[in-house]
C-alpha cells in the first residue's frame, strides 16, 4: 500500500470517529416546559375550546392561542414520559430523541408533537392531530423552567 493511501485511509477513520464523537448530547427532559401555541384549529378538539379567550375564527376554522405545561417526570436515555397539557385538560405524554439526538417525537392522547433541539432548555415543536371530526396544528417553542 502506498504512503497516500495510508494516508487516506487514515484520514477516513479519524474524520468518522470525530463525527461519532461529535454526536449531540441527549437534553435533560426532566421537570417543567411551557410554551405558547399558535393553533389552527378545525372541529371540536381537547384544549381547543370554540370561543374564549385566545380564540378567534379564522373561515370555517378557528385560530388558539393557548398556554402549555409539560412535565417529564421520568427518562431512559433518549427516551421520557410525563403530562402535557393547558390549564383545563392534562393528558399523558411519551417520547423519545431520534438516534443523532437532534430531532424529539412525542405523541399524547390522540396526536403527533416532533420538533428539533433548540439548545439544552428549548425545544421547537409542532403538535397536529387528524380525526374524521376535527384536526389540529400548533407550533410552539418549548423553554425547560
Amino acid at each position: 500500500m502506498t504512503c497516500s493511501i495510508r494516508l487516506a485511509v487514515l484520514a477516513a477513520g479519524l474524520s468518522l470517529a470525530m463525527t461519532a464523537g461529535a454526536q449531540a448530547q441527549t437534553v435533560d427532559m426532566k421537570g417543567t416546559w411551557t410554551g405558547d401555541a399558535q393553533n389552527i384549529v378545525s372541529g371540536p378538539a381537547n384544549h381547543h375550546p370554540s370561543t374564549g379567550p385566545g380564540v378567534r375564527p379564522a373561515d370555517a376554522h378557528r385560530l388558539s392561542d393557548q398556554k402549555f405545561i409539560m412535565k417529564i417526570d421520568g427518562q431512559d436515555g433518549r427516551r421520557f414520559w410525563g403530562t402535557i397539557g393547558t390549564a383545563s385538560k392534562t393528558e399523558r405524554v411519551i417520547g423519545s430523541f431520534s438516534t443523532d439526538n437532534k430531532r424529539v417525537y412525542m405523541v399524547d392522547d390522540d396526536g403527533y408533537i416532533d420538533g428539533v433541539v433548540v439548545d439544552a432548555t428549548t425545544l421547537d415543536v409542532c403538535y397536529r392531530h387528524v380525526r374524521p371530526d376535527s384536526g389540529v396544528v400548533g407550533c410552539e417553542l418549548l423553554k425547560k423552567q
